[in-house]
C-alpha cells in the first residue's frame, strides 16, 4: 500500500466527507463479499489496505472470523486498534508486496480499493503466497478506461472514489491468473460510486453552512491541509466530478468492480 494513500485515508477530512469506510459500498459492500465466499466462522482472513479497520471488525465481530487488519501507515493503525473496541483483530505496520506472514497462512484476503495503489502483478503475487491453497482473495476495486476525473486535483477526494491509479478494463482478467487465481464470482456495483459522491456532496454542504453560519473554524476542525490542494474542495470542483462521474458511468468507460478468486490448489 503507498504510505501517502494511507495517509489520506486516515485523515480526519477524509473521515468527515466519506466516512469510516473508504470505498464505495462502505460496508454493505463487505457484507456482501463476506456472504458471498461463504467463510466459515473461525477461518483467518487478512484485511490488507484496512485503513481504519471497519471492515476487519465486521469480518471478526459479525462473521466470527480470526482477522489481521494490515495498513502501510503506523498512525492510522494505531487509530484502528483505539476503534476497535473489544473486536479480535491483530493489527501490523506493513505494505504490498512484503507481507510479514508465512506462506499459506490465510483462508481469505479482503482488498478493497487498495489493489489500485499498488504494483498489482507483484500484490497478487503475494496475496497468493500468503493464502492457503483453495483460499478467496475478496477484491473490490474501480475499472476505468481513461476518465478525466477532475478529483485527481484533490487528494482527499481522489483517494475517496479510489481514482489514484484505476484499473483499466480486462486488466483484472489478464491478471488474476496469470497469479494462480481462478475468478469464481464477479459483480457490477457501479452505482455504489454515485452513492459515494453523492454522500460527499451532502457533508460538504454541511460543512459548508457550519463555516457560513455558524462561524465554524475548519481548520480546527479537520487539522491542516495534507497538500496545498486537500483542504476543502470549492463547490465547482465537486459539482465537476459528480457530474463527470454520472456521465462516466452512463457510457460504460467507470465502474466498480467486486469479486471472488480462488487460488490454486497446488494438493
Amino acid at each position: 500500500m503507498v504510505a501517502c494513500c494511507s495517509t489520506v485515508y486516515g485523515s480526519p477530512l477524509a473521515e468527515l466527507l466519506v466516512g469510516d469506510s473508504f470505498h464505495p459500498g462502505g460496508l454493505e459492500g463487505t457484507r456482501d463479499l463476506l456472504r458471498s465466499a461463504r467463510i466459515g466462522p473461525g477461518a483467518r482472513l487478512l484485511d490488507v489496505g484496512c485503513g481504519l479497520g471497519t471492515s476487519a471488525q465486521v469480518a471478526a465481530t459479525e462473521f466470527g472470523l480470526r482477522v489481521d487488519g494490515v495498513d502501510a501507515s503506523g498512525p492510522v493503525i494505531e487509530r484502528a486498534m483505539a476503534r476497535a473496541g473489544d473486536a479480535r483483530i491483530r493489527w501490523s505496520t506493513a505494505s504490498l508486496p512484503d507481507l510479514p506472514f508465512h506462506d499459506d497462512t490465510f483462508n481469505a484476503v479482503l482488498a478493497e480499493c487498495v489493489l489500485s495503489t499498488v504494483d498489482r502483478p507483484a500484490a497478487l503475487t503475494e496475496v497468493a503466497r500468503v493464502l492457503r491453497p483453495g483460499g478467496v482473495l475478496l477484491l473490490s476495486d474501480i475499472v476505468a478506461a481513461g476518465v478525466p476525473i477532475p478529483a485527481f486535483d484533490h487528494r482527499v477526494i481522489g483517494a475517496a472514489l479510489c481514482l489514484t491509479d484505476a484499473w483499466h478494463p480486462g486488466e483484472m482478467e489478464a491478471l488474476l491468473p496469470d497469479a494462480g487465481f481462478r475468478i469464481t464470482e464477479r459483480w457490477d456495483r457501479s452505482a455504489s460510486i454515485l452513492t459515494l459522491v453523492g454522500r460527499v456532496e451532502a457533508r460538504l454542504a454541511v460543512v459548508r453552512l457550519a463555516a457560513r453560519d455558524l462561524g465554524l473554524d475548519l481548520t480546527s476542525l479537520i487539522g491542516p491541509a495534507i497538500h496545498g490542494s486537500d483542504g476543502i474542495p470549492p463547490e465547482e470542483l465537486v459539482r465537476d466530478v459528480i457530474d463527470t462521474v454520472h456521465a462516466a458511468i452512463a457510457d460504460g468507460t467507470l465502474g466498480y468492480t467486486a469479486l471472488i478468486a480462488v487460488a490454486a490448489d497446488t494438493a
